[in-house]
């Protein structure tokens, strides 16, 4: 064999020693090096690959996030809780053309020829029949998709996600083009019970996001970036809805309902494409059980497992439970209020049109999201998770005080302000858990948070409902004044869970790491 000679070979002749990063001239180091090299090289090519095959997961699965709460936004926020204001209106004032023009005014500022009652009582009338409807409106949406939830993503974890992830899109597609039909020709209010029930026993969008998490847990490894990426799918949840908020109270005043009827179908047809051709499987075949034969008794058991027992690792159990019950707060009132929300500003002393409704729903879409983005980032570096998470559960009880009592429209506008930290509690905690969590008993864990989802909002938007229309005509804002306390409940979890991690002089959610090392001790 011909050997190549090394070059500083001239320090070999002269007798000086090699230096540690020069080989002598033998077979054998000059081949290691450039194998190692070549390892090198193809391992950074390897970690390249799979970054930009994580980027571009993220970035097909957040843009048809995108698209579905751009058009559930339109749909749920804009045309369907004004819809509903205005056939109820219609039926108790048939002398009043409804305008959505240029000259559109506020609701509560109409003449009546009403002769047998007052203004005001028709007026709370209204108010009272459309709260009544939207307790409807929410058992038809959110009821199926509390056992959807629970058997769709049990079933990711043998299937895999992407299935799951594009049958909520088409049950919303679904719903999308049913709205525009019923719309177009008037159908009787009732009908739309039905169309929401078609999206409801698809999943729906909390089915959606709820896959979507599973999908990021899929494709990321235990730590801040996985939560990071869970904060990331929410604000690209945000700016859809506030794309969807600020242009349904435009839309709905150029147009009427049935053109942001039909926008939010394209919406969600081309998220539907997107979603169905460019977005790979994540779950690894390893992680896909052996047997296709689907225990739901056992599937069941597995999602109260978490909250049940140290199943998953000593003190994992009072971790889980905690984190469960400041959900439960938060999601109460965040999905409570949405059903209210639109019907208090509707009415006196507010009397707002679809413009102003939008550009609310817009402010607090963007403080909440952008702020609490900013400061998730940020404050990570300098404090745990738990403290911003506390941080943002406090704001989150405020803003529901401060609007109980708002009299003004500039008050009011300064709800969502207030409430800026309100959307960082949910992905904190569901980052936290699935941190806590085997990788393939991720769709079960999130098969409960999205249960837990359906659930809350049933709860919280049936209770506000019931509860604004008994206290409207004494005191309007109570409403808010019950999820203050129920906020407060989960605000004093969150102490405890923030202490709990102080005393232990870890995070909690640091807890899974050092797990993991005595586990590596224990086998050495």
């Amino acid at each position: 064999m011909v050997l190549e000679k090394d070059v500083n070979s001239s320090q070999i002749e002269s007798g000086l020693p090699p230096s540690d990063d020069v080989g002598t001239v033998n077979e054998v180091t000059p081949l290691l090096r450039n194998t190692l090299d070549d390892d090198d090289d193809n391992n950074q090519k390897a970690f390249r690959h799979r970054k930009r095959g994580l980027y571009w997961r993220c970035f097909v699965l957040f843009a048809g996030l995108f698209l579905l709460v751009v058009a559930f936004t339109i749909l749920q926020l804009g045309v369907l809780n004004q819809y509903v204001y205005y056939a109820f209106q219609k039926k108790y004032f048939p002398n009043i053309t409804f305008n959505t023009g240029e000259q559109q005014k506020s609701h509560c500022h109409t003449n009546t020829t009403a002769s047998s009652n007052t203004d005001d009582e028709i007026r709370n009338k209204v108010q009272v029949a459309a709260s009544s409807f939207m307790v409807y409106t929410s058992l038809a949406l959110y009821i199926p998709p509390i056992f959807g939830n629970f058997f769709f993503m049990t079933l990711s974890d043998t299937y895999g996600r992407k299935p799951f992830i594009l049958l909520p899109v088409f049950g919303s597609l679904l719903r999308s083009a049913l709205f525009v039909v019923g719309i177009y020709y008037e159908l009787d209010i009732y009908w739309f019970l039905g169309f929401l029930f078609i999206e409801g026993v698809t999943g729906g969008i909390f089915c959606h996001v709820t896959a979507a998490f599973s999908y990021i847990a899929d494709i990321t490894e235990k730590g801040d970036k996985r939560i990071f990426l869970m904060v990331i799918a929410e604000v690209m949840a945000a700016f859809g809805g506030l794309l969807g908020t600020l242009s349904s109270g435009y839309l709905i005043r150029a147009f009427g309902f049935t053109i942001p009827s039909f926008i939010a179908t394209m919406s969600l047809l081309l998220s539907t494409l997107l979603l169905a051709v460019f977005l790979p499987e994540s779950l690894p075949a390893e992680f896909k059980p052996r047997s296709q034969n689907i225990n739901c008794f056992n599937k069941f058991k597995g999602v109260w497992a978490f909250y049940t027992s140290n199943k998953y690792g000593e003190g994992t159990q009072w971790r889980y439970v905690c984190s469960i019950l400041i959900l439960i707060c938060v999601q109460i009132g965040m999905h409570g209020r949405s059903n209210v929300e639109t019907l208090y500003q509707l009415n006196e002393p507010f009397c707002w049109n679809s413009v102003l409704l939008g550009w609310f729903a817009g402010v607090r879409i963007l403080s909440s999201y952008i702020i609490g983005l900013v400061l998730i980032r940020v404050l990570q570096c300098c404090v745990s998770v738990e403290f911003i998470a506390l941080v943002g559960a406090a704001s989150h009880m405020a803003s529901f005080v401060l609007e109980s009592f708002a009299e003004k429209n500039f008050e009011l506008f300064l709800v969502p302000v207030v409430g800026f930290g309100s959307a960082m509690v949910g992905p904190i905690m569901k980052g936290f858990m699935s941190k806590l969590t085997p990788p393939d008993k991720q769709g079960t864990l999130f098969a409960g948070l999205g249960m837990t989802d359906s659930a809350c909002t049933i709860v919280g938007s049936t209770v506000s409902s019931a509860v604004y229309s008994a206290t409207v005509s004494d005191m309007r804002g109570f409403v808010f004044l019950m999820f203050a306390g129920i906020s407060c409940v989960g605000l004093i979890l969150l102490i405890a869970l923030w202490i709990a991690g102080i005393v232990g002089r870890s995070t909690a959610l640091g807890y899974q790491r050092v797990e993991e090392i005595r586990i590596e001790h224990k086998e050495d």
